[in-house]
């Protein structure tokens, strides 16, 4: 049986340098890697206010606090303050601000600094 291979894979950018070379080579080893290697996207990391990787998912297991300037809606979307079409026009945007440029994906920022470029964006990716 042929093992699911995915096209793409998403990790964030502590993913992005030597260990994407170590994960490659065990996959090849166990023979889980046929072919070219899928593509990668590798995003920027959202650290807290002390430069630690923001733990969402210990956060929501209670065995970590929601750090200072990062919001409730960075766990669950649906605490937005906005509407659902709101939300989505900021992600993209923010989205157009990140690919402008290469640099950006290999850098960290804050959950401060995402709240921040989220809710005071004001610009619109819709066609006047």
């Amino acid at each position: 049986m042929q093992p699911a291979v995915s096209e793409e894979e998403i990790w964030s950018c502590s993913w992005c340098h030597a260990v994407t070379l170590l994960v490659d080579g065990a996959l090849q080893a166990l023979g889980l890697a046929q072919g070219p290697t899928p593509a990668r996207l590798f995003c920027p990391q959202i650290v807290t206010d002390t430069g630690a990787k923001l733990s969402k998912s210990l956060i929501r297991q209670g065995r970590a606090t929601l750090p200072e300037g990062a919001e409730p809606w960075m766990l669950d979307t649906r605490n937005w303050p906005g509407s659902l079409t709101e939300y989505a026009e900021r992600l993209l945007t923010l989205s157009d601000v990140l690919f402008a440029d290469p640099r950006h994906f290999f850098r960290s920022y804050s959950a401060a600094e995402i709240g921040r470029m989220m809710t005071t964006t004001t610009g619109s990716r819709t066609p006047a």
